[in-house]
């Protein structure tokens, strides 16, 4: 593995399920130069799942102390993963992971998960957007290139994971014309924007795809345009820290790019394929 650094982290302080130092722990012993926490931010309709305005600042401290408890070891950057629908201070963070996790119905105004359960998101479809799919892709690659161009995160997380509860072609066909216009003007924007894009394998590791984020007709788009990927592995526990970072850098070789972006203690930086 030549990527030792993962900017994609989350903790108990989220919906992770190690504490930030076992996820430390685990990423010095898997020989990591630096890993970048990304616990995700405040999100007002729906604290299930992440930072709580109580609890954002009991995180923020204990990063912040966690680096100077290994400096010389390895590096620690306090981030966030920003949902578009979701509230946080950008100042208090040195990067931000820019994600989409919701859909928001134009019909009800109701917001509906897109990574949750597939009941979820047929109800999306059904009730949401009268089923109309193609809508409510719309809906959801508008959100994404916006949180691109207009929100400017460092990094743009899982470009497409509305994808994740798709692996059957239940919801849409992946490699249909309208599909790929919608997703492919989206990706445009993200890729003028400047913003990194992710190539994240969380949805691999839990078993719901068999490749990373984007998938491989959108990677080969990100080449074509010019873009910038970072690789991260969207560890929710000390286990899938890396998580086929060695397979992830052979796909990217395969399409073409001959570099990636990498976290580091002074920011992204690029490094050799």
């Amino acid at each position: 593995m030549t990527i030792l650094s993962n900017a994609h982290t989350h903790t108990t302080y989220c919906d992770g399920k190690n504490s930030a130092e076992e996820m430390v722990e685990a990423a010095i012993a898997r020989g990591f130069q630096c890993l970048g926490f990304s616990c995700h931010g405040y999100t007002p309709f729906d604290e299930s799942y992440c930072l709580t305005p109580g609890a954002t600042g009991r995180y923020i401290r204990e990063i912040r102390a966690l680096q100077e408890k290994y400096r010389g070891t390895i590096d620690i950057v306090l981030g966030t993963e920003w949902d578009y629908y979701g509230q946080i201070d950008r100042e208090d963070y040195d990067y931000i992971i820019g994600s989409v996790h919701y859909i928001q119905s134009p019909l009800t105004g109701k917001f509906y998960t897109v990574d949750s359960t597939p009941e979820e998101l047929d109800e999306c479809l059904e009730v949401g957007f009268h089923g109309n799919v193609m809508a409510m892709l719309t809906t959801y690659y508008n959100a994404v290139a916006d949180m691109a161009v207009n929100g400017r995160p460092d990094i743009l997380g899982h470009f497409d994971l509305i994808r994740k509860l798709n692996s059957d072609g239940r919801f849409f066909d992946e490699e249909s014309p309208a599909y790929l216009h919608i997703a492919v003007t989206a990706l445009e924007k993200a890729v003028k924007s400047g913003v990194v894009i992710e190539v994240n394998t969380g949805g691999v590791y839990r078993g719901y795809r068999s490749t990373p984020y984007p998938a491989d007709t959108l990677l080969r788009t990100i080449r074509r345009l010019g873009g910038r990927v970072i690789v991260s592995s969207d560890a929710h526990d000390t286990e899938s820290l890396g998580f086929q970072f060695d397979e992830t850098e052979e796909r990217l070789r395969r399409i073409g790019f001959t570099e990636v972006q990498v976290m580091t203690k002074d920011g992204l930086r690029a490094q050799k394929l």
